[in-house]
């Protein structure tokens, strides 16, 4: 791996050479795979194969020992379960040490989801979700990861946190996972250490702290804002966290953690930080911080208006001529909705040719009309069985698209 000599001579007097050493390691090594469960739609006792051990700071979540095909996993499809890098499902330890009651939150750099779904899963009962992604197109990435979680209540927004500092919302909970120069990426993706460079930190370094600003009058004084980069310059890290502290208002809360999970406290400074380094800690280069907002802030104005919805709970079906053609978010859903249409469970062949959006044979003894196409019980979406075939009502713009079709060995969810 050839890394820029800026990076290595700055990290190196960052970290000392003993942690830096073992960074350069762990970068060598295969990056680990992991999974995190849906505890919504997972039942009890769901046991995972390929299993190499839980992640310890997040209950959902397993390491693998290889990396299966994915994308030729219809439970993938179904929302069972969301590939998550392990090192981001700290955010589930944090919110389980931190929040007891409802909250209103919101996740506000959240595509493609991995985050969002794993607050979701942490937070208290009751409690609802904003999740947000300016960028249009990994926006729409964002909405279909959502829907496939099914929990109704996550709203899913196209916007720029200036809009949402327009909207009138506030918030008990925001997650600022802020775009960044990406130095926690470089195991697993060759681009990242192509497009660094001290000017990209330098852009990113004044990009989130301009993010921070817009977003802040939008959390409730008391409130929790989480910091986040998946990079390790202490100029993205720690010195924007002194920042927040001492120019926005706000105090640094502690998170305990487990020596034996081998996370790293703060490199600059004393406030409580934690750091995940390759070669040290088992996933990729994590920065999180967690502040409480001191400061007393005008309210945003609006009256929670002007923002752009991409889903929302269940949608409204379409009518094409004298039927009710039901939306997607509903089969989907951990609602009980659905249930007024028949489930026909299919095998693997079927699964995937639905998921291809290909026209599928289904039993003969398939009832006529609407049906939910599943595979082990858990919905795929939905069919308009007409006898001989059956039209597919599969979204045409989250179809698989690969044409490599083979069956994999073993599925992933064992139970």
């Amino acid at each position: 791996m050839q890394l820029p000599s800026t990076f290595l001579s700055y990290t190196r007097q960052l970290m000392g050479d003993a942690l830096f050493d073992t960074l350069m390691t762990g970068l060598e090594e295969e990056a680990p795979v992991s999974i995190r469960l849906n505890p919504f739609k997972c039942p009890k006792g769901t046991t995972v194969g390929y299993a190499g051990g839980r992640v310890p700071w997040c209950g959902e979540g397993w390491y693998l020992n290889d990396r299966p095909t994915f994308t030729l996993d219809p439970l993938l499809h179904a929302g069972l379960y969301y590939v998550q890098e392990a090192s981001s499902m700290f955010i589930s330890h944090i919110l389980r040490t931190l929040v007891k009651e409802p909250v209103a939150a919101l996740d506000l750099c959240a595509a493609p989801g991995g985050k969002t779904t794993c607050m979701m899963s942490a937070l208290p009962a009751g409690s609802t979700l904003f999740s947000n992604e300016p960028i249009r197109q990994r926006a729409q990435v964002l909405s279909e990861n959502i829907q496939k979680y099914g929990h109704p209540d996550i709203t899913v927004t196209n916007n720029y946190p200036k809009d949402y500092r327009k909207s009138g919302l506030q918030f008990d909970l925001i997650l600022t996972d802020v775009p960044c120069s990406g130095e926690g990426m470089f195991r697993k993706d060759p681009g990242a250490i192509a497009e660094w460079s001290p000017e990209k930190v330098e852009e990113c370094w004044r990009l989130q702290r301009s993010i921070v600003e817009d977003i802040w009058p939008c959390l409730k004084p008391g409130g929790i804002l989480i910091y986040s980069t998946c990079t390790f310059n202490a100029h993205e890290d720690e010195e924007n966290v002194e920042w927040i502290a001492r120019e926005l208002g706000a105090e640094s809360i502690e998170i305990p953690t487990d020596p034996s999970w081998n996370i790293t406290d703060a490199l600059v400074g004393n406030r409580p930080c934690h750091r995940f380094i390759p070669g040290k800690t088992i996933g990729e280069g994590l920065f999180v911080s967690v502040l409480r907002k001191t400061a007393e802030t005008d309210k945003p104005g609006g009256r929670g208006r002007g923002l752009h919805i991409l889903s929302q709970g269940i949608h409204d079906g379409v009518m094409k001529g004298k039927n009710l053609i039901p939306d997607i978010s509903m089969a989907l859903s951990i609602e009980k909705d659905k249930e007024q249409y028949p489930l026909v469970d299919v095998d693997w062949s079927t699964a995937i040719a639905y998921l291809r959006r290909e026209s599928v044979v289904l039993p003969p003894e398939t009832p006529r009309g609407i049906v939910r196409i599943a595979f082990r019980g858990h919905d795929l979406g939905f069919a308009k069985n007409i006898g001989n075939r059956a039209n597919n009502l599969y979204p045409q713009a989250w179809a698989i698209k690969t044409t490599y079709i083979k069956e994999p060995c073993n599925n992933i969810l064992i139970y």
